[in-house]
């Protein structure tokens, strides 16, 4: 009888991946997602073409995601978290000096950063294409959520001095989205070679926020640096949201904090249509 050691071994197949690797993997499909959707627009984009790029097996692609409207979506929201916490570093950063004449400017140039947020924000159909009628980009989703989220922000930087106090909260929805949504479409209407650079553009929009939205009144350092963390504790719940949908394709992109975790007892969509409704006021 064969010892031990002389007995043929058996053929062991692959062994798995590590999770650092498996994300690893995960984050270079989405890389490849991201720059074949903006150059040909998520309708014309395949998952042979986003494998091709990537340099993986298409059968690899769906170990990550079951169809090619989830690895979408995870792109979208990778994306957005990215402009998030972005802004969340630059509240911090620049919390002494808070204002929302320097945090949207800041903002401007973020989303012209990021073509697919910006679509998604302009709901700009050449890019999204027919993931742009997806449930999640539609009112109940977390597109909705900044909405609702936004009028909690002005109502509270009303309340502390740092915004008009003689506009309604609905008013300054209605003249900071124009402002705001207004420079981002400009650059269309005007010949090439007369549109402003885009960091003139994000000083300009700064500036005519600083004149039409805030209160003369200066406010003390102490009390924008207060502003900024609680904009920024408010920002957080996002964070958590996106983090917990990407978490069921990217094992392990939720990181270490254990109050960043997703809670167990939801699956990853309905973390993200719990963000909680803030009430309107009466106009």
């Amino acid at each position: 009888m064969a010892s031990r050691t002389e007995q043929p071994q058996r053929r062991r197949g692959r062994a798995p991946l590590s999770s650092q690797k498996r994300q690893a993997r995960a984050e270079r499909i989405l890389d490849a997602a991201v720059r074949l959707i903006e150059r040909w627009g998520y309708d014309k984009t395949t998952i042979d073409d986003i494998a091709r790029e990537a340099g993986v097996a298409k059968g690899t692609i769906y170990q990550h995601w079951r169809t090619r409207e989830d690895l979408f979506m995870s792109v979208i929201m990778r994306e957005a978290l990215t402009v998030i916490e972005a802004l969340q570093q630059h509240l911090i950063s620049t919390a002494d000096s808070f204002s929302f004449h320097t945090l949207f400017p800041y903002a401007f140039v973020l989303y012209q950063q990021r073509p697919l947020v910006r679509a998604l924000l302009m709901h700009d159909t050449s890019l999204l294409g027919a993931m742009a009628q997806h449930d999640y980009l539609q009112s109940n989703s977390i597109s909705r959520r900044k909405v609702l989220f936004s009028h909690a922000i002005l109502e509270h930087m009303q309340a502390e001095g740092m915004l008009r106090a003689d506009l309604s909260i609905v008013r300054l929805e209605y003249m900071l989205a124009a402002l705001f949504m207004g420079y981002m479409t400009l650059d269309p209407l005007f010949p090439e070679d007369e549109r402003l650079p885009i960091e003139q553009q994000a000083q300009d929009l700064g500036e005519a926020i600083r004149l039409a939205l805030e209160s003369p009144q200066p406010l003390p350092a102490e009390r924008r640096r207060r502003l900024a963390y609680a904009l920024n504790e408010h920002i957080a719940s996002f964070v958590t949201a996106i983090r917990a949908y990407l978490e069921q394709y990217i094992p392990g992109i939720s990181g270490g904090n254990n109050h960043d975790k997703p809670d167990s007892s939801q699956r990853p969509d309905e973390v993200l249509r719990s963000q909680p409704r803030h009430p309107r006021s009466d106009l």
